[in-house]
């Protein structure tokens, strides 16, 4: 995590499952320190508020562990992973973000929500949106340059490997509302995928890898690409053309 934690003291602590109380002092303390304008200001997290992402980032972490075949402990990939500590950060950053209240204080937990967010992908090279919306059990492994804008929606079980980008279609002069991609539930995003615009990959689909995704996606499919041409530079300049091809495995 970003901030100094007590929770192992020792190299027999490591070898501990982490638990929900653990999750729930980390949470407080990384409040105490990026949201330190909304705790002036009298806002605190509420025991509910508290509850809920302890159980989302308990989730997170469990799904983690159980796709991961190098995972050791659960204390290896919380304290360690780079890819689970952006979605740690960004479920409390998507909290914060929420926030009611006056204007003020909405504008002041919008700040502070950028901070931490700004802050996990300076450290981390991945970048969700706290504005983003993310269900439950939610995997990002390996994760370099991977992006989840603003208005993505992500269901239940879903799983994105690195640089794969839930992006808008244009590069400038997005207009406002839903810009960025619906991913629905167990939908799964191999490395290199680049998902663009309000599009819907409907649940229980598979996304191969290097695919470019701009139009709907039902259900229950598989998008692969079947065929890519590689070429060989030679010496004298001539391009000879590779006989080996690539495709993405389902």
């Amino acid at each position: 995590m970003f901030f100094k934690s007590n929770l192992f003291t020792s190299s027999q602590d490591m070898n501990k499952d982490v638990s929900m109380d653990w999750i729930r002092f980390d949470i407080r303390n990384t409040y105490r320190e990026y949201c330190k304008e909304l705790i002036e200001l009298g806002k605190i997290l509420t025991e509910s508020q508290l509850e809920e992402l302890a159980v989302l980032i308990y989730g997170d972490l469990q799904a983690r562990v159980e796709q991961d075949p190098i995972a050791l402990s659960t204390d290896y990939i919380y304290r360690l992973s780079k890819s689970f500590n952006i979605i740690y950060c960004y479920r409390i950053a998507h909290s914060v973000y929420n926030f009611g209240g006056t204007a003020e204080e909405q504008m002041v937990a919008k700040f502070c929500a950028f901070r931490l967010s700004e802050e996990a992908s300076r450290r981390t090279a991945i970048e969700i949106h706290p504005e983003a919306k993310i269900g439950k059990n939610f995997v990002i492994d390996h994760g370099i340059n991977t992006l989840i804008g603003a208005t993505s929606v992500i269901g239940d079980n879903c799983t994105l490997l690195q640089n794969v980008v839930l992006g808008a279609r244009k590069i400038t002069f997005n207009e406002r509302g839903k810009r960025h991609p619906t991913l629905g539930d167990n939908v799964h995003v191999s490395g290199g995928v680049r998902i663009l615009g309000p599009v819907l990959v409907g649940s229980h689909s598979f996304i191969g890898p290097d695919c470019l995704i701009a139009h709907d996606v039902e259900p229950h499919s598989k998008v692969r690409m079947m065929r890519k041409q590689q070429v060989v530079q030679a010496k004298d300049n001539k391009r000879v053309r590779d006989k080996q091809y690539f495709s993405s495995r389902g």
